[in-house]
């Protein structure tokens, strides 16, 4: 069993327990009280002069290399990441794999302005319900992980409660897949989900199969001011960084240019 299946079965015992939690009900109860969505694509619209949009992500671990941060402060982190001028989060929230929560997303929802990206393994609707009860302002879907349908279906309920999604390819099959469904920002991981193996030309291939007017996002595998430099030149709106923005030494890229409020690091 590859990764991906792994992590799979352990989400179809995750619905099952959110089965219980009647979330229907808790959304009727406080969708007046919930905090507004902010808009994730807006966020990462790239005019042809301006850098690439940051989605800094929070990661305290990844199944391939253990922990990456051994004092994991999620606030910290988003408060350097959002200094450095990134323009949206995106928070793993999986636990057994990635060692994230749920609570992660929504204390960084409620101390920052940025859009917050659910990073997760979504394969039931109600995953997305509880996204959106958690402050979640967009979610993953990834094209390995689900049906045609499931993904067009996905892509529409996230909608209907104001989220964005990020649709995840690794592939040109996949890329059709996600642009036939729907998706308006669809994400090119460079890491294989099968075996967690790694190649920029993954995206440097695939990205002139994302037509106009669909945002574009290079994921994974991302650690030096070359490669987004290159990402950049071959047109891409945005990358999601987690552990390249971990290194001591790699990435200096100028994104305050996007965010003039930010500072550097």
């Amino acid at each position: 069993m590859n990764y991906l299946d792994k992590i799979l079965a352990e989400k179809e015992r995750e619905v099952e327990l959110l089965k219980t939690l009647d979330l229907e009900s808790q959304w009727r109860d406080s969708r007046q009280a919930l905090m507004p969505t902010r808009d994730f694509y807006a966020a990462l619209q790239r005019p042809s002069s301006e850098p690439l949009h940051l989605i800094a992500e929070l990661k305290k671990a990844s199944p391939s290399r253990g922990i990456l941060v051994e004092n994991f402060k999620p606030l910290e982190l988003a408060e350097k990441y959002e200094q450095l001028g990134a323009s949206a989060f995106s928070v793993l929230t999986d636990e057994k794999f990635f060692q994230g929560k749920a609570d992660y997303l929504t204390m960084v929802k409620e101390t920052f302005s940025l859009p917050t990206l659910r990073k997760d393994f979504i394969i039931d609707e109600l995953q997305i319900l509880e996204a959106r009860l958690i402050g979640a302002d967009a979610v993953l879907l990834i094209v390995a992980a689900l049906s045609a349908q499931q993904l067009h279906d996905y892509i529409q309920y996230a909608a209907s409660l104001d989220m964005s999604a990020l649709v995840e390819t690794h592939d040109e099959t996949e890329i059709d897949i996600a642009l036939k469904a729907g998706a308006r920002i669809v994400g090119i991981n460079n890491r294989d989900l099968k075996d967690f193996s790694v190649s920029l030309q993954t995206s440097l291939r695939l990205k002139k199969y994302i037509p106009e007017g669909v945002l574009s996002v290079a994921e994974s595998g991302l650690k030096t001011n070359d490669d987004l430099k290159t990402l950049e030149n071959t047109g891409f709106d945005a990358v999601l960084i987690g552990e390249g923005l971990l290194q001591e030494k790699g990435i200096s890229y100028n994104w305050k240019k996007n965010n003039p409020s930010a500072s550097l690091l």
